[in-house]
């Protein structure tokens, strides 16, 4: 079976549907301005595993200084839109 051409989708959409299929949550309750501690009251080790299945899910990875820096949804797509232009493979921040 050959696979279909369809167009590329953003990956603001693929970071809010990732994090939608993670948290269990409707697409439309997550906005880039949504705050991960104050929105959806997640605590610190809440928002480092949100962010490993995203990362895991976009085969893409990030510091763990750019991980503490992350604050909405805003801040996870400018990290992961970072790495992920031009890449055709997995990429790799060393610390």
């Amino acid at each position: 079976m050959s696979k279909v051409n369809t167009p590329a989708v953003p990956l603001q959409d693929q970071i809010i549907s990732a994090i939608s299929w993670t948290l269990n949550l409707a697409p439309y309750q997550l906005t880039p301005y949504t705050h991960f501690t104050e929105d959806l009251h997640l605590d610190q080790i809440d928002l480092t595993l949100l962010i490993a299945a995203v990362e895991s899910q976009l085969d893409v990875y990030l510091s763990t200084e750019e991980v503490a820096d992350i604050k909405t949804v805003a801040d996870l797509n400018r990290y992961f839109s970072k790495y992920s232009v031009n890449s055709t493979s997995s990429s790799v921040v060393s610390e």
